[in-house]
C-alpha cells in the first residue's frame, strides 16, 4: 500500500516557470506514480 510517506513530489521548471503540476515519484524505486496518492487510497505505478 502506498501512502504519502512513500512518495515525493518534484516540481519541474523551465526558465524559472513551473511546468504542469509536478511529478510524483516513489521514494524507493524512483518510478513515477500515476495519479495522486492523496486522492487514491493506493497509488498505481506507470
Amino acid at each position: 500500500m502506498m501512502n504519502e510517506s512513500n512518495v515525493k513530489k518534484i516540481k519541474i521548471t523551465v526558465n524559472g516557470k513551473p511546468v504542469g503540476n509536478g511529478l510524483i515519484i516513489d521514494k524507493v524505486t524512483y518510478a513515477p506514480v500515476q495519479g495522486s496518492a492523496r486522492t487514491k487510497g493506493e497509488g498505481e505505478r506507470g
